[in-house]
């Protein structure tokens, strides 16, 4: 084996040792990299889930303060009952009493409880007396729903022994009102009842919480209220939810679906606020893509940083060179493309669909040594700057359109849909409309008024880009030689 021989095959052991050193190196920063991302992403996540889980304890502590206010405020109301002369001492249901007397208490009474009724949106402000006469405002809808039984039902109510009270809903699976009843004596019940909506004012949501689902249900988790656009009054919470809340109390609960909070109120109703988990990590994953994508753009930084340290130690005879790109996308104009990058991109286009008839309109101002040598020096990119507000008007639907010399530009058109007669009036028409655009008469104070113009020429073709590029040079040249402003074409 010759020296050479042997060089050449220690050299291969050095490359291929090289490559696994690298795919070594790479694997062990990429499992690094998802294992520290992951554990960043869990305890991001965590924490999120424990910021929104006090935010919601927060709130529902505040939410039972708020109703407790509520219901305190109406039963307030409910004792200005008393001021009433006569309410709680007058019974109409005592045989004794006389006619027209009784009348004129009850007109009384009746006047004075309408004024208090005014002091809150209620549907009920009235007194039931034990023979199911009413005074007061006791509307149709109550006394349809409990008849004959009214006074009778209304004492079952009455859970509250040390003051005589209660509150109550869901009587004959009505929760459309939330009733609350005062014994004022033996034969007589103070009444009020108000709508559930109502409580739309006492089950507010911070703008920071505007997605917490809020829910007031009975023992029964039948919803009393809910601010969930679909839920009904009187069914029962979402199973999903009712397996994470069932006979708890006071507590957070972090379910599958759901983070909750549960708090009693009035011995018998919870107050139960969930907010869905996908909700809460919404923001966590927007915030877990910047992650991701930190973690990948350092793995590839690790990756090609050792690759490149390896690359070197292991090949001797290897050296690293990088260059620029000796021509860039864009002419330095939006949009506009330099002279090899439209060729490369019309050409990719044409062959793509070499079916289709295209158009290359190729367009040049005239003059424009005269232009750089006897105007300011701003002023010819400024020609050229009109030049493409032009093109981009008049060839608003162009495939692209490119820079392809000093003072001369490229245009690729599609024909979609026209016939081959149409499409090639239709862009010659469009490439005299340029140069008409471009005219214009300029003052110079060595040569005079001097005239802008352009000339152009289009040709058309299926499929080869050069060739038809190369008719369209022609047809220029024809249009130049022709005289300005003419567009020819083949």
């Amino acid at each position: 084996m010759t020296r050479d021989q042997i060089q050449t095959i220690g050299l291969e052991k050095i490359k291929k040792m090289s490559v696994l050193m690298i795919i070594g190196y790479a694997a062990i920063v990429i499992a690094a990299i998802i294992g520290i991302t992951a554990f960043i992403v869990t305890k991001y996540d965590e924490l999120t889930k424990e910021k929104v889980s006090s935010m919601t304890s927060t709130l529902n502590v505040q939410l039972k303060l708020n109703l407790e206010a509520y219901l305190s405020r109406m039963e307030t109301i409910g004792t200005l009952a008393y001021s009433v002369d006569n309410a709680y001492s007058y019974d109409a249901s005592a045989p004794e009493n006389d006619e027209y007397e009784s009348i004129n208490i009850e007109k009384q009474i009746a006047s004075d409880l309408s004024s208090l009724c005014l002091m809150e949106n209620f549907v009920d402000y009235g007194i039931v007396y034990a023979n199911n006469k009413t005074i007061g405002k006791v509307s149709n809808g109550t006394i349809k729903l409990f008849g004959d039984k009214l006074y009778s039902e209304l004492s079952t109510m009455i859970t509250r022994r040390r003051t005589h009270d209660g509150w109550f809903t869901g009587y004959n699976d009505d929760y459309e009102r939330i009733y609350y009843v005062k014994q004022m004596n033996d034969n007589i019940i103070f009444l009020i009842s108000f709508y559930t909506a109502e409580l739309d004012y006492v089950f507010e949501n911070p703008e920071n919480l505007s997605d917490m689902e809020i829910r007031l249900t009975d023992s029964n988790y039948r919803m009393i209220y809910s601010s969930v656009k679909g839920d009904s009054s009187g069914s029962v919470i979402p199973d999903k939810l009712l397996d994470d809340i069932r006979n708890k109390d006071m507590v957070v609960i972090n379910g599958r679906e759901n983070l909750s909070t549960l708090n009693t109120i009035n011995d018998d109703w919870y107050i139960v606020c969930s907010i869905p988990t996908k909700v809460i990590l919404r923001e966590a994953i927007d915030i877990r893509k910047y992650i991701y994508l930190f973690a990948c753009l350092v793995a590839l930084i690790a990756v090609c940083a050792g690759a490149l340290f390896v690359r070197r130690m292991a090949d001797p005879i290897g050296t690293v060179t990088s260059g620029l790109s000796d021509e860039i996308s864009e002419d330095g104009f939006e949009n506009i493309l330099g002279r090899r990058f439209f060729r490369d991109k019309a050409d990719n286009l044409m062959k793509k669909n070499p079916n289709h008839c295209y158009g290359v309109v190729l367009v040049a101002i005239n003059n424009f040594d005269d232009i750089i040598e006897k105007f300011y020096p701003t002023f010819p990119e400024k020609q050229k700057g009109k030049m493409i507000t032009i093109l981009k008007e008049v060839f608003s639907d162009a495939e692209c359109i490119g820079r392809i010399g000093e003072n001369s530009f490229s245009v690729l058109l599609k024909n979609n849909e026209k016939d081959e007669e149409t499409f090639r009036s239709d862009s010659e028409s469009r490439a005299k409309d340029v140069c008409n655009k471009f005219r214009e008469s300029e003052y110079t104070s060595t040569m005079g008024l001097l005239e802008l113009t352009a000339d152009s020429a289009a040709a058309f073709g299926k499929g080869d880009f050069r060739e038809t590029y190369y008719k369209a040079y022609a047809a220029l040249c024809a249009s130049v030689k022709n005289g300005h402003n003419v567009s020819s074409v083949m």
